[in-house]
């Protein structure tokens, strides 16, 4: 086959071309950090960065359920504490009222801290995280306590629950009954009830009255209550583990997920930078080559 001039001037630019494609590719690469940016790059390669990516933003999706969960589960155990401050004030309180040493005007005062205690629980039991009331289960959007009568409340009963894991639901609210105490109904007799609310009233009443008989009756269900709000607020301190052993595994997965999307995807960046040096190398010689190879006009023959 004769080879003419034509054809090595059009081999010289097929080839300086092709390294121009691989140089820059590898600069692509180089300047990116990744191997693979279109289907172009690597076909069989974007099927598994797109499969990893996909993975990732599926359990990133459960990470951030878990950090809700998370941030509502350690507000409702702050106020779980702020209500049995209040509630154990309110027993020194009655210890306090039951003396047979304390003269009349001393209960009215004690009287009158308790009522100062009963407007704070309601505060407490109105809590809004996130502007979502806590503890009317999927009522969120309503006040469940009133300033009067609160003992009297029948909360939803509803639950709220977090998607934290491929199957797991987590409850993450508690009732306002489940933690305050069964409603009292409308007119129990004191005492009958050990309704956080209605402990707090009904000690109120007995101190008015003057009544340390009645007062000091109002103990054991203050500690019966208390015992109530510990037990609810360790059943809390279950879930809150329970989504902290969520947001490692979680956080594993994704790492496992974004170790082998960089191994598909990310550039060796020791061999591409040596790949590029000798394709730069590869691309001075043939620019020198094809400056002998391609055939001066016939003008410069003749000089």
């Amino acid at each position: 086959m004769r080879v003419t001039q034509t054809m090595l001037n059009q081999q010289l630019l097929y080839d300086l071309e092709a390294n121009t494609d691989r140089l820059a590719n590898l600069q692509k690469q180089v300047s990116t950090g990744k191997r693979v940016t279109s289907p172009a790059d690597d076909p069989v390669g974007v099927t598994f960065v797109m499969r990893y990516k996909s993975d990732i933003a599926y359990y990133q999706q459960y990470q951030d359920n878990a950090n809700a969960a998370q941030g509502w589960l350690n507000y409702t155990d702050t106020v779980m504490n702020q209500a049995q401050q209040v509630m154990q004030r309110a027993r020194s309180l009655a210890v306090e009222g039951a003396s047979d040493t304390l003269a009349p005007g001393d209960r009215q005062a004690l009287a009158a801290e308790v009522d100062q205690l009963y407007q704070q629980l309601v505060t407490i039991g109105n809590s809004q995280y996130n502007g979502q009331y806590i503890f009317n289960g999927q009522q969120t959007q309503t006040a469940p306590y009133s300033t009067t009568g609160a003992e009297t409340v029948s909360t939803d009963a509803g639950n709220i629950l977090y998607d934290v894991g491929d199957g797991v639901h987590l409850q993450v609210n508690t009732p306002g009954n489940a933690f305050f105490g069964p409603a009292a109904a409308s007119g129990a007799p004191a005492g009958s009830s050990d309704n956080a609310f209605a402990l707090l009233r009904d000690l109120s009443t007995a101190l008015k009255s003057d009544d340390g008989s009645a007062v000091s009756a109002l103990l054991s269900k203050f500690d019966q209550r208390l015992d109530a709000m510990s037990a609810a607020q360790a059943d809390l301190g279950a879930k809150l583990n329970r989504v902290q052993f969520e947001q490692s595994r979680l956080a594993d997965l994704v790492n496992n997920f974004q170790t082998l999307l960089a191994g598909v995807q990310d550039t060796d960046m020791a061999k591409t930078i040596t790949d590029f040096t000798t394709a730069q190398s590869v691309q001075q010689a043939a620019l020198a080559v094809g400056a002998r190879v391609i055939v001066p006009t016939l003008v410069d023959f003749l000089k």
